[in-house]
């Protein structure tokens, strides 16, 4: 099929947009306010929380949710993968590889904060949003990652901006001093490698 590729980044979106439909409905309907949630007669709640299956593992409540996303997510970066435009210079094995795990740990962050978010019972309620922050922030250092693996200049800056601003919201939340540290690690690395190359973005 000659517009295989096209195929690949529609169906991509399609199921992103489901996913992340599938994702606040779910959030809407089953993490109500906890106003809300103290009305609720026992035998309510009780079913309410059958319904919902919020005794279960995150995995299992969302299992919709990441059925969609994950596959929506490995075909959309296949096609701007896959699709890379021909430049001067072509990536240097290291340098793919360095922008290929950034890509897999920018949606890692993503969807573990954003599977993370629902159980605000286990964190401090005024840092709940930073989890939200950091999952946005997150997908922001994914498409920085395939910008960058298109050559795009503002790619890298919006990387390095981004990146710096994800470790300090990640402390913020009471996240791991270690994830923040490797998170800056990245962005020194990157800039490091990319030093060879920066006449060739556009």
């Amino acid at each position: 099929m000659k517009n295989w590729k096209l195929v690949i980044l529609v169906v991509g979106i399609l199921l992103l947009v489901a996913a992340f439909a599938t994702y606040e409905a779910q959030m809407a309907s089953c993490y109500p306010p906890a106003a809300t949630v103290a009305q609720f007669s026992p035998e309510y709640l009780k079913a309410f929380r059958d319904n919902c299956k919020l005794d279960s593992a995150v995995f299992i409540q969302f299992n919709v949710f990441l059925m969609l996303v994950v596959p929506g997510l490995t075909l959309f970066s296949a096609y701007w993968v896959l699709t890379r435009p021909q430049v001067k210079t072509r990536h240097v094995t290291q340098l793919n590889i360095f922008l290929l795990l950034i890509i897999f740990d920018s949606l890692l962050v993503t969807l573990v904060y954003m599977l993370a978010y629902p159980a605000q019972g286990t964190i401090n309620p005024s840092t709940a949003w930073v989890l939200e922050v950091i999952a946005a922030l997150g997908f922001l250092c994914y498409l920085a990652a395939l910008a960058l693996w298109h050559w795009k200049r503002w790619g890298l800056a919006l990387f390095q901006g981004t990146s710096v601003t994800l470790a300090i919201f990640i402390l913020l939340g009471g996240g791991s001093l270690i994830l923040a540290a490797v998170i800056l690690a990245g962005v020194i690395g990157l800039s490091l490698l990319m030093r060879s190359w920066r006449d060739k973005l556009v």
